[in-house]
């Protein structure tokens, strides 16, 4: 089993990872002298990626739509400032999750009532023939996380990132990255295995 498999569920391992690249240096060459075409198609061929990552950080439709629109909002007003044309799909994945930490830290958007209250969302692809119950509790154990940590998991193992860009995604270096990334696997790994695992899923 390779690294990155190591210690999820199998509900949680994606069938393919990795990126070689985003292949966007000409459209941003071409959003910054004003084409507006140009924007619209790194949307298109990002958003999917950065609407997943704000998915699984928040676990909330409406509210991963929210920053996903902010994320690229901000993206096009900031595009002067990217320093790598070539990376810009990583890029906007870290607004979005500034923008999810942030959503985190805010006590105004805590949640108060136990998430296994509600419907199970739709599964992401990489959950799909999982069982029910293997995702609630992953799941459960993932939102028990810290933010940080949560983050990590999501951009490395979920969404399939390589280190640098994963640590990209979360602003750290790739020490640190991997420093989280082992906690975070040790942490859901007692969770899982403990018999005493709290079943009410609670967003921090």
């Amino acid at each position: 089993m390779s690294a990155r498999a190591w210690s999820l569920p199998w509900c949680l391992v994606p069938a393919g990872v990795g990126r070689k690249g985003d292949g966007s240096s000409d459209l941003v060459a071409r959003a910054r002298r004003g084409d507006p075409s140009a924007f619209d198609e790194i949307v298109r061929r990002h958003q999917k990626r950065v609407y997943n990552l704000a998915y699984r950080m928040l676990r909330r439709r409406e509210d991963a739509e929210d920053i996903t629109q902010e994320a690229f909002l901000r993206a096009f007003a900031s595009l002067p400032r990217l320093r790598d044309d070539r990376a810009v799909g990583t890029w906007v994945c870290r607004i979005a999750a500034n923008l999810c930490l942030s959503w985190l830290r805010s006590k105004a958007h805590r949640s108060e009532v136990p998430l296994e209250s509600a419907p199970l969302p739709q599964l992401m692809p990489d959950e799909q023939g999982a069982s029910a119950e293997i995702v609630r509790r992953t799941r459960a154990a993932l939102a028990r996380h810290p933010p940080a940590y949560r983050l990590a998991i999501a951009a490395y193992h979920l969404e399939g990132c390589s280190y640098r860009e994963a640590a990209g995604v979360c602003g750290v270096g790739v020490p640190t990255l991997k420093t989280r990334l082992y906690r975070a696997r040790k942490m859901l790994r007692e969770m899982l295995a403990s018999s005493v695992f709290c079943d009410r899923e609670v967003m921090p």
